[in-house]
């Protein structure tokens, strides 16, 4: 009788630990069997690599990023193309500017050609009394005024012609006329006047103004001339 009841006890034994050791070998459920198919928290679903598709926000915030990158970019394109205009604008200013000075340049040099080929000019001759080549007050002021013109056309170069009138011989006119032109010249030198922008001649009785032989016209004759050209 005790052998049958040790033999049932070792069977009971066996038996629980058959139902034991097949419970603990069940499978186990995997993500998504005995739950419905439920999705990963926070509604995410994984792609092929493994990367978040974005969420509504972070694709809010990429537009957003997307749109002020391009406002820049057309920002930007604005303003050089307004550089550009001014740019444009005020190279057309300064040609139009210097086509400007350079006509009424142009203009100024016919003009006082014309003058010259009249007898006339910028600078008014200077006269001087009988048989002398000293500068006088009057003449004197004049040149004051022709050496500040002088000055401020440093583009013109100056010929001082010294005259006389018909009495003496013709040498001695020719000498005395040089002597006005060279007394001339040393005082506009004195007043600054560069004396490599200036040259003398002497015409003597050869060119008057006035031929018809009075004193008036003897008066009128016995100057300087200046002629006036632009550098070369």
């Amino acid at each position: 009788m005790m052998k049958t009841w040790w033999v049932l006890g070792i069977l009971i034994c066996v038996l629980f630990l058959t139902l034991v050791f097949t419970a603990g070998c069940a499978k186990k459920p995997t993500l998504g069997e005995g739950t419905g198919g439920a999705q990963p928290a926070g509604g995410q679903i994984e792609g092929a690599t493994g990367m978040a598709a974005p969420t509504p926000e972070e694709l809010a915030a990429m537009n957003k990023a997307r749109a002020l990158k391009e406002q820049t970019l057309r920002e930007q394109a604005e303003r050089e193309r307004q550089a550009k205009e001014r740019a444009e604008k005020e190279r057309l200013e300064r040609e139009k500017a210097e086509r400007e000075r350079l006509e009424k340049q142009r203009a100024a040099a016919e003009a006082e050609g014309a003058a010259q080929a009249r007898g006339e000019g910028p600078l008014a001759d200077i006269h001087f009394e009988f048989d002398q080549f000293s500068l006088n007050s009057e003449a004197r002021g004049l040149l004051r005024k022709h050496a500040a013109w002088l000055s401020a056309h440093p583009g013109y170069d100056l010929t001082i012609e010294g005259h006389c009138d018909d009495r003496g011989t013709t040498e001695y006119n020719l000498a005395l006329g040089e002597r006005r032109a060279a007394e001339t010249l040393k005082f506009l030198a004195a007043l600054g006047i560069d004396t490599a922008r200036m040259k003398t001649i002497s015409y003597g009785e050869e060119m008057p103004l006035d031929a018809s032989g009075t004193e008036a016209a003897w008066a009128k004759n016995r100057r300087v001339h200046f002629v006036v050209n632009p550098k070369k």
